[in-house]
C-alpha cells in the first residue's frame, strides 16, 4: 500500500493528505482558489474535484457557503472524502464520484451558483503523457474534454450564475469562443505569470451564464516576482 504525505497548506488552517506518487495539487488550485469572489449563501460546485483542495479552500474562506464536488477519478474522491472529513467540513463539502459529463442538477438539489474548475487542460494528442495513468487523467483530456467541462457548468448554473476556470494562456480564444456558445459570457479576466520577464502561463477567468457582453481585465498576477 502506498503510504500518503499530509501537507499543511499555507495559514495552517488546511491539511490535505495526497499520493506521493499520483497526481499532486499545483499552484493552479491555489490561485482559482484566490480568484473566486463568493457570496455568503452560494451553493459551489466544483467539477474535477481531485482531494478536495479547491472545495476545502473555498469552504474555509467562506463559512456560509455550501460546495459540491464531482471528482471521476475513485482514488482521489477516497482522498477527498479523507481531507474533508479530517478538516472537519462533512457538513458542509459533499464529494460526488461522478463522470462530469453525465452530473445533473439532480445530484446538487438544484442548480448552483457557482460552478469552479481546474481541469484537464492538455490535448489528448498533445505534449508527452505522464506514465501514472492518474495523473494523465487529471492533466490531459483523456476522458474530459473543454467543451464537457463548459457544457456541465452551462447544465448546472441557474441563470446569471457564474463560472470560474484556471486555464493555459495559449488556449485562451478557445476558451472564450467555447464559452460564449453556451452562453456564459466572459466577464473577468485575470493574467497570471510566473515571472515578469516570462510570457504568461495561465489565466483565471469568470464567465456569466446568460450575461451581457463586456470584460474586465485586471491586473495581472504575478506568481514569483
Amino acid at each position: 500500500m502506498t503510504e500518503l504525505t499530509s501537507d499543511t497548506l499555507p495559514g495552517g488552517g488546511l491539511k490535505i493528505t495526497q499520493s506521493p506518487s499520483g497526481y499532486r495539487y499545483s499552484m493552479d488550485a491555489m490561485a482559482i482558489a484566490d480568484f473566486a469572489n463568493l457570496s455568503p449563501n452560494d451553493r459551489v460546485l466544483d467539477l474535477g474535484a481531485g482531494c478536495g483542495i479547491i472545495s476545502l479552500l473555498l469552504a474555509a474562506r467562506y463559512p456560509g457557503v455550501t460546495i459540491y464536488g464531482v471528482e471521476l477519478l475513485i482514488e482521489q474522491v477516497d482522498l477527498g472524502r479523507q481531507n474533508i472529513t479530517g478538516n472537519g467540513m462533512k457538513d458542509r463539502v459533499t464529494l460526488f464520484h461522478q463522470d462530469i459529463r453525465t452530473v445533473s442538477p439532480a445530484h446538487t438539489a438544484g442548480p448552483v451558483d457557482v460552478v469552479i474548475s481546474n481541469p484537464p487542460h492538455i490535448k489528448k494528442a498533445s505534449g508527452r503523457k505522464n506514465p501514472n495513468p492518474e495523473v494523465a487523467i487529471a492533466r490531459h483530456e483523456i476522458h474530459v474534454t473543454l467543451k464537457d467541462i463548459i457544457d456541465a457548468a452551462e447544465r448546472m448554473l441557474r441563470p446569471t450564475g457564474r463560472l470560474m476556470m484556471v486555464y493555459p494562456a495559449g488556449r485562451m480564444p478557445e476558451l472564450i469562443d467555447c464559452m460564449r456558445k453556451s452562453k456564459i459570457e466572459p466577464k473577468t479576466l485575470t493574467v497570471v505569470y510566473t515571472r515578469p520577464n516570462l510570457p504568461a502561463r495561465r489565466i483565471l477567468i469568470e464567465g456569466v451564464k446568460g450575461g451581457r457582453p463586456g470584460m474586465t481585465i485586471t491586473q495581472p498576477r504575478i506568481v514569483q516576482p
